[in-house]
């Protein structure tokens, strides 16, 4: 079987198992999966660098802890996570030999960091609740799951099609060969015009704030898959395992995933 008809054949995989737990599925189920992907994405960060995973149940017990008692406030956090997203991403770009350096050195502090926001903030996104807004309003909050799970799909499908068939320019070779302009100029034109066009969200009215955020989401999703290509550089590793036919790791896969999540929870705060 080739590669394409893998990543094909697990993609129609994934998108049946996440409908099917969007739709029937309750609290107890999301928390259990958000708990596993977090764990493993984590694991997974540990393992390309050879460290020793016996943080796992402290990584566990700790982020369990902080959801079951709120102890954190997810607003904070996603303003501090972004911004720390942006720094490094900012310093991969201008300081790649220091961040080299300094990724080995922090790489489990860095990893602990990146997944307990990520597993935090997208288990508070209450995907199974509904909310009362204050004009009275009944919103039904499993809306912005889904909808975030289909925007970076949508992203990451639209710039890998655009980038097979129109491909040319390569943005950044030395650290993401496959990636190209008009990979990312076709996912950008593609999504803002599919889901300005055609998803409306608890009755959403696109204003050029949302369309700024979009924008935004869509070129922090690039930038996600080119810092875990650059993780990959440091270790020289092709993917971070094998768990997804096609796709790799959980890492792999899930790269555009852990920037664009704090700047989507600070568009949900709008």
């Amino acid at each position: 079987m080739t590669e394409i008809a893998k990543r094909t054949l697990t993609t129609i995989f994934l998108f049946f198992f996440l409908s099917f737990l969007y739709l029937f599925g309750n609290n107890i189920a999301l928390i259990f999966f958000i708990s596993i992907v977090s764990i493993y994405s984590f694991y997974e960060w540990m393992l390309i660098s050879s460290k020793h995973t016996v943080f796992l149940p402290i990584f566990f017990a700790l982020n369990f802890l902080l959801y079951y008692f709120d102890i954190i406030n997810t607003y904070y956090l996603s303003i501090i996570t972004l911004l720390v997203w942006v720094i490094l991403i900012y310093s991969i770009i201008l300081l790649s030999n220091q961040m080299k350096v300094f990724i080995r050195k922090y790489h489990m502090i860095i990893g602990f960091f990146i997944f307990s926001s990520f597993f935090l903030l997208l288990i508070n996104l209450h995907p199974h609740d509904t909310t009362i807004t204050s004009d009275g309003t009944l919103v039904d909050n499993k809306n912005y799951f889904l909808f975030f799970i289909i925007l970076i799909s949508s992203i990451d499908i639209f710039a890998y099609i655009c980038g097979k068939v129109f491909g040319k320019n390569k943005i950044v070779p030395s650290l993401s060969p496959n990636k190209t302009l008009e990979g990312y100029l076709g996912s950008l034109s593609l999504t803002l015009l599919f889901f300005i066009s055609f998803f409306n969200i608890n009755n959403l009215i696109w204003t050029y704030l949302d369309i700024f955020y979009l924008i935004s989401i869509i070129f922090l999703a690039f930038f996600g898959d080119l810092f875990m290509s650059f993780i990959k550089r440091i270790y020289n590793i092709k993917n971070t395992s094998n768990i997804l036919p096609g796709h790799g790791g959980i890492l792999d896969r899930l790269d555009s995933y852990f920037p664009t999540l704090p700047l989507f929870y600070l568009w949900l705060m709008i």
